[in-house]
């Protein structure tokens, strides 16, 4: 007997980079038939083999790789997580550590489908922690990081590794966008600015340039000196494209920035020695060391920006302006009225119904 294969020529390179020249079919021939028995089983398996070959040609045609993942399904779903995920960040690396904790570390692609993908989104609507002694995870933290799941598992659709978009069956966990969110008053960024971190001055340097310009801290970390242009002796504008939404925006810059920025260079990064994984270490002792003890993230400096801004007397437009935003929706979530608002609004009420 003789096995029957498939030879692509041009060969195929799969998701793991491993080059196919050949698929073979399971299918087997006699080298010399004896009998028409056997003949017959001959010309049946050609039959097969040929609707095959009709199959994968129409496949190739139309650009469709999925019949190369039935090698793949056995492969570790977890490393393709880490190596396709983790280079994006904090948020990337504890999604995958919350994931390897549910399936208890073990995971292959077959093992995905979509009830898989519904339990974990229940796992995390509990009250989850990663090991003891951490914190429990928000339903927002819960929402972000099976989000970052999901793209994982969209992925390894798009890249012909699962046959199905098991995303397609799946609920999302919905933002919640009315959640309490933190900012600093201006006499905390005051103490902000007269604290120093020796350790790592740069890191003071970008956290105060996201309070005067309300910077998203991906687009803090990746500002080039290019970006700072004079467009005349009184007015100092960033160009940026923001990271998040691809939207090029024109950002008039505060005299209190420009200062924090410090002596202008010709070109390269503003931030050459800050990186996401500074920040995320030292942030919460600069902030003690300045006696701030609020849970305050990078991203609270841009709720910052915005809540000065709004306690300025400035309209939710422009705000929403120079926050970068598509929609004015989006800067509603940053600029909320505060309770003293209502408040004062209700009190004038009452001083005209009093003035009858």
């Amino acid at each position: 007997m003789k096995s029957v294969y498939l030879e692509f020529r041009p060969s195929i390179t799969d998701i793991r980079g491993h080059v196919i020249r050949y698929e073979f079919l399971n299918l087997e021939l006699y080298t010399k038939p004896k009998n028409a028995i056997q003949k017959q089983h001959n010309k049946v398996i050609e039959e097969v083999a040929e609707e095959i070959r009709c199959k994968r040609y129409l496949q190739l045609v139309r650009r469709d790789f999925s019949f190369i993942s039935k090698d793949n399904l056995d492969g570790d779903f977890l490393e393709y997580f880490r190596k396709n995920g983790d280079y994006h960040g904090p948020k990337y690396e504890c999604a995958r550590l919350h994931f390897e904790k549910f399936c208890n570390h073990k995971c292959a692609f077959k093992d995905i489908n979509g009830a898989l993908c519904n339990k974990y989104r229940a796992y995390l609507l509990r009250d989850t922690k990663l090991h003891d002694g951490a914190k429990e995870l928000s339903h927002n933290t819960a929402s972000a990081y099976f989000n970052v799941f999901l793209s994982l598992v969209k992925l390894a659709f798009v890249d012909h590794v699962l046959g199905e978009d098991y995303t397609k069956y799946v609920r999302p966990i919905r933002w919640n966008h009315d959640t309490q969110k933190e900012y600093l008053s201006i006499n905390e960024v005051h103490l902000l600015e007269q604290t120093p971190y020796e350790k790592c001055p740069e890191l003071r340097r970008a956290c105060l340039l996201s309070i005067y310009t309300g910077l998203r801290r991906s687009d803090v970390l990746k500002l080039h000196w290019e970006q700072i242009v004079d467009r005349s002796t009184q007015n100092t504008y960033i160009e940026i494209k923001m990271s998040k939404t691809d939207h090029f925006v024109y950002l008039p810059i505060s005299k209190a920035a420009i200062n924090i920025l410090g002596e202008r260079q010709n070109e390269g990064l503003v931030f050459t020695k800050l990186t996401e994984s500074i920040l995320n270490t030292h942030l919460s002792r600069w902030l003690k060391a300045a006696g701030i003890n609020k849970h305050i993230t990078f991203h609270c400096f841009r709720h910052t920006f915005a809540m000065m801004l709004q306690e300025l007397g400035t309209g939710i437009y422009v705000i929403s302006n120079l926050l970068g935003h598509k929609n004015v929706s989006s800067t509603q979530h940053y600029a909320k009225m505060k309770s003293s608002d209502a408040q004062e609004a209700i009190d004038r009420m009452d001083e005209a119904y009093e003035m009858k």
